[in-house]
């Protein structure tokens, strides 16, 4: 473990691990081109279009598999977020911490050549290729601290569960209209080919985004979304972040 430079939240210094780039293999860097092209062929006409900003914006390739403080660098002056190397999954207080102080934890392990379509960790590609190019957007890198703060001052596992299905509806499986069409921008469709698909082929209902109606629906965590939302801005779900805070009392 390395120690780093920035004073962070809570207990999140115990998970700080260094990105070895030097150690990547061929195979790896492979890996990152395959899901990348892959994923690109859909979405240069299915995500949204600040998605495909921040692509361009931090300089994204397809050859290598990024460099974390290379993003950084670009990042940090455009939205005052910066990406973490971590070393896992983290709990979920230390993870909104980090959320709250506008950092974001990424992991540096990348997929097995043979766990393509699905990976049950969390890795490199849903993190950086799925999350991060919309932490170069302005509006929504301050939903995405917005909700953090709200996250952290609940402690009952209810309201817990029911706030993070705006999560869940949003940073993960969120759409957005753009004129006549629906586009993605949630990690969770624009990193993984069958949810991309589902949307895609009309396999989910789409609802207009309503934060009572998000909060109220399920989430299917082990089959494809069944109902995902479409906002009409990000301004619109920063501003049910004040609505979410009356809701929930705090």
């Amino acid at each position: 473990m390395q120690s780093h430079p920035i004073a962070l939240p809570g207990d999140a210094g115990e998970y700080v691990v260094t990105q070895h780039y030097d150690q990547y293999t061929d195979v790896e860097h492979g890996t990152w081109k395959h899901l990348y092209e892959r994923r690109m062929e859909q979405l240069h006409d299915h995500a949204c279009r600040e998605y495909l900003d921040g692509m361009r914006v931090l300089g994204m390739r397809a050859d290598r598999l990024p460099v974390i403080e290379q993003i950084n660098a670009t990042l940090q002056p455009r939205t005052n977020w910066m990406l973490l190397p971590v070393s896992g999954f983290l709990p979920g207080r230390t993870f909104f911490d980090l959320l709250g102080a506008r950092i974001f934890p990424v992991t540096t392990y990348i997929r097995k050549p043979d766990s393509l379509d699905y990976t049950p960790e969390p890795d490199i590609f849903h993190d950086i290729f799925g999350h991060v190019p919309m932490h170069a957007h302005k509006v929504f890198a301050d939903y995405l601290q917005a909700f953090a703060q709200i996250a952290r001052k609940i402690d009952n596992d209810a309201d817990q569960e029911r706030l993070g299905r705006l999560f869940w509806y949003t940073v993960e499986f969120g759409l957005i209209r753009e004129g006549s069409a629906v586009k993605m921008y949630g990690s969770g469709v624009i990193s993984s080919v069958k949810e991309g698909d589902n949307v895609v082929n009309g396999g989910c209902k789409i609802h207009d985004f309503s934060l009572e109606e998000v909060l109220d629906t399920h989430v299917k965590v082990d089959e494809l979304q069944p109902t995902l939302f479409a906002i009409d801005s990000f301004e619109q779900i920063y501003n049910a972040t004040k609505k979410a805070r009356e809701i929930f009392g705090v």
